[in-house]
Order: C-alpha cells, then sequence, then structure tokens
C-alpha cells in the first residue's frame, strides 16, 4: 500500500512538473530572466535565461537513467526488487524536491520573488525523515544504501547499520523540518551537517563492529576445529 502510494506520488510529480515546464516554456518571453540559485539566506543571487527551465528535466533524467542503470546491473538486483517499496519512497520524495526546485525556478520567471531559506531546508527535512524510515528495508544490494566493505559481505552488518542510519535519520529530518520551518536557517544547517556526518560515521562503526563480531565467532570455531 505504501508503496503502491510512493510510485503514485512520484509519478504525478514528474507529470505536473513536465506539464508545468511546458507551459512556462510556450508562455515566458524569449528574454525571460529565471532565478537558478539562491544564497544561504535564502534571497536570489543566480540568474539565466530561459534555458534554466532544461536544468531540473536534465537532472530528472540523468538521476533516474543512472539509477536504473545502476539496478539493471546489480548482482543483488533481486534484493532490489524486494525492497520496492523503500525505493519508491525514496524515488517519489527526490521527484519532489526536484519538482519543488522547478515550481521555484517557474515561479521566478514570472516576477516571484520567493525566499526560499525555510522551504527548502524543510523539504530537505522531510527527505531525510523519508530516507531514515526507508533505509532499514532496503535489502543488501550495490547501488542503494551504505556499500561498505563489510556491508556488502555480511548481511547481517548491512542490517545493523541500515537501521542505526534510519533512526539516526529521521530524528536528523525531523530537527531540520522543525528548525527550518522556525526560519532558524543557520541552526538547522549546523545540525544537518553535523547530523549526517555523524550518522554516516556511525552507520559504518555499526557496520565494521557487527562484520567483526562475525569474522571473530569464525576463527573461535576455526580455532576449536
Amino acid at each position: 500500500m505504501v508503496g503502491a502510494l510512493a510510485r503514485a506520488v512520484g509519478l504525478v510529480t514528474l507529470a505536473a512538473t513536465a506539464l508545468l515546464t511546458g507551459y512556462a516554456l510556450f508562455t515566458l518571453p524569449p528574454d525571460a530572466v529565471l532565478t537558478v540559485h539562491w544564497g544561504i539566506d535564502g534571497v536570489a543571487n543566480g540568474f539565466a535565461g530561459k534555458e534554466a527551465l532544461l536544468i531540473m528535466p536534465l537532472v530528472t533524467l540523468l538521476v533516474v537513467g543512472a539509477i536504473a542503470l545502476a539496478i539493471r546491473f546489480d548482482p543483488k538486483r533481486k534484493n532490489i526488487v524486494r525492497s520496492r517499496d523503500a525505493v519508491s519512497m525514496v524515488l517519489a520524495a527526490l521527484a519532489l524536491i526536484l519538482g519543488a526546485a522547478q515550481l521555484a525556478i517557474v515561479r521566478s520567471g514570472f516576477g516571484a520573488t520567493d525566499r526560499l531559506d525555510s522551504i527548502v531546508l524543510v523539504l530537505l527535512g522531510l527527505l531525510f525523515l523519508t530516507l531514515g524510515y526507508a533505509m532499514p528495508q532496503i535489502r543488501q544490494n550495490y547501488t542503494i544504501g551504505m556499500r561498505l566493505p563489510w556491508t556488502i559481505e555480511s548481511e547481517k552488518a548491512w542490517d545493523a547499520s541500515h537501521r542505526f542510519i534510519g533512526k539516526a535519520w529521521m530524528l536528523l529530518g525531523v530537527l531540520v523540518t522543525v528548525l527550518g520551518a522556525l526560519s532558524w536557517s543557520l541552526a538547522a544547517l549546523g545540525v544537518f551537517f553535523v547530523g549526517l556526518v555523524v550518522s554516516v560515521c556511525g552507520g559504518a562503526i555499526v557496520a565494521y563492529q557487527t562484520w567483526n563480531k562475525k569474522v571473530s565467532k569464525k576463527r573461535r570455531k576455526a580455532r576449536r576445529a
């Protein structure tokens, strides 16, 4: 149910983004100026012509193509199929982020002067909340997840590290969303970057410890034999 809903959300978002882009391409004048970059304070500071409308569609195509290609040749492709609901949630969240970015670019072409500091941080927080929920459900593979020597060799290490990161990213997502909604941009960014580094390093440590326990157990059995 959740996976089907995520796939529907992703498809609707991509379709709506495509329609919005097509409308803007045919409506905006040739000399339209669009915002393509916002500073840390959320104020527009980078601009381009009408060709900027193609940035997000091209990024989307590249991301989807790279993921599809990687999954196609993944030695553990069956595990990705088993994890398709979780993968669908991740892809739907990415589609929403890219769609929101395209909406901001299109609106700037029609004269809107949106500040994006709060909304971007809220979306980032929601993205990591979604990723945190999905991570423990992703089975061992070479395409999506914590691909470390220990997690690839040991399924237990994979599962342990993804459970740890899942909980950490859900907490991180909630904190960044709340701080972003309160417009505490610098605090939200600080929490995000520190939390991201700590969670990834923690996940790697958990993976190594789990793998090492398995290896040590095998060695003890070998000595007894």
